[in-house]
C-alpha cells in the first residue's frame, strides 16, 4: 500500500477515534447532569427538562454508534485495501488536482500538508468515479477532469 495511502487511513482513523472519545465524554456528562437533577416543586418542569435530556442522551448516543460504525469500515478497509488500476472503495486518487479517497462522507482532512476529500461511493461524485482507470476524463456536474493518478 502507497505509505501516503496509508496515512490518510490513519488521519481518517484518529479522527474518528476522537470523535468517539467527545462523544463518550458528551454521554457520561448527560448521563451524571440527569442523575443529578433533582426533583423541584414544579413537577412538570422537572419532568420536560428529564425528557429533553433523554433526547439529547438519546441523539449522542445514535452519533456514537455511527462513529463506532464507520470507524469499524475504516479498519476494515485497512486491512482488505489493495493497490488496483480501477477506483474501488477505499481508493485514493488524484482527479484533476484534487485528492479524492473513496471510503466514507467524513469530508476534507489535511494529510501530510495535503487536502484530502473523504467521500462515500454512494455519494453521487462517488458513483461516477467508481470503476474507473488512471488517465480516463471524468465529467461531473460540468467540469471535466483526468485522473491522473490511482492507489
Amino acid at each position: 500500500m502507497n505509505g501516503f495511502k496509508h496515512q490518510v487511513f490513519q488521519a481518517a482513523i484518529d479522527l474518528l477515534e476522537e470523535r468517539k472519545s467527545l462523544l463518550a465524554n458528551e454521554l457520561s456528562s448527560l448521563q451524571l447532569s440527569i442523575k443529578e437533577e433533582t426533583k423541584s416543586s414544579a413537577g412538570d418542569k422537572y419532568e420536560t427538562g428529564r425528557e429533553m435530556m433523554r433526547q439529547e442522551i438519546g441523539k449522542v448516543e445514535n452519533q456514537f454508534k455511527q462513529n463506532q460504525q464507520l470507524l469499524q469500515e475504516f479498519q476494515h478497509l485497512l486491512n482488505t485495501s489493495k493497490d488496483s488500476e480501477k477506483i474501488t472503495e477505499g481508493s485514493l486518487l488524484q482527479w484533476g488536482e484534487d485528492l479524492l479517497f473513496i471510503s466514507a462522507s467524513l469530508g476534507e482532512l489535511v494529510v501530510d500538508g495535503k487536502k484530502v476529500f473523504l467521500l462515500s461511493k454512494n455519494s453521487p461524485l462517488g458513483q461516477v468515479l467508481m470503476g474507473k482507470t488512471k488517465g480516463q476524463e471524468v465529467s461531473f456536474r460540468g467540469k471535466s477532469k483526468r485522473i491522473n493518478e490511482v492507489y
